[in-house]
């Protein structure tokens, strides 16, 4: 009783609170997005793509997680902590650990991120801890919540950045050898 009683609350509180908590981080806004079939649209000025059912179903992941809280916590915690340095290594990882949107949308991110040259002269870095993570109410296909408190710093103009919260919506899906994030949407 004490732990559903916990789990409402916080999932009620993600839900009041989230959109008073958002920020915008640069993770989240670093790169294109992948699109697929009754998902939202890509970023504005992309062409418009879908990841074909094939390719969701076949995709190997690299390090299937046990349970799906497993996997967004593990796909989080890479996706919150980078530097400069890192990031695009870092999101060839969170593609190998990911299918679907979120496998493409993170291989997508590194491209661009190979080419950021504003992100290397700034010396950019993203730090961050999370905050709670929830199955979205009433989801019955295996969406959830995640909270996070995140910090972005660097020289000039990304130096002595604000804390923020961010919310951000995923999904899981089963996969051979456990779970895998199928998709992940900072929400803006």
């Amino acid at each position: 009783m004490r732990a559903s009683l916990r789990r409402i609350l916080i999932v009620v509180a993600l839900g009041g609170l989230g959109p008073f908590l958002c920020g915008c981080g640069l993770a989240a806004n670093s790169g294109p997005t992948g699109h697929v079939e009754g998902s939202s649209p890509a970023n504005p000025g992309e062409r418009p793509g879908t990841v074909p059912a094939s390719a969701i179903r076949s995709a190997r992941v690299a390090r299937p997680a046990a349970s799906p809280q497993q996997a967004i916590e593990r796909f989080a915690t890479a996706y919150i902590s980078w530097t400069w340095r890192s990031l695009a290594s870092d999101q060839a990882a969170l593609a190998a650990d990911a299918v679907g949107e979120a496998r493409e949308s993170e291989e997508q991110a590194r491209q661009q991120t190979a080419r950021d040259t504003p992100l290397r002269r700034a010396e950019i870095f993203n730090s961050g801890v999370i905050v709670a993570i929830a199955p979205l109410r009433d989801s019955r296909r295996g969406e959830w919540v995640i909270d996070t408190r995140e910090q972005t710093g660097g020289n000039g103009e990304y130096a002595g950045l604000q804390a923020a919260f961010h919310i951000t919506l995923a999904s899981v899906q089963r996969v051979r050898g456990g779970w895998a994030v199928s998709a992940w949407r900072p929400v803006a």
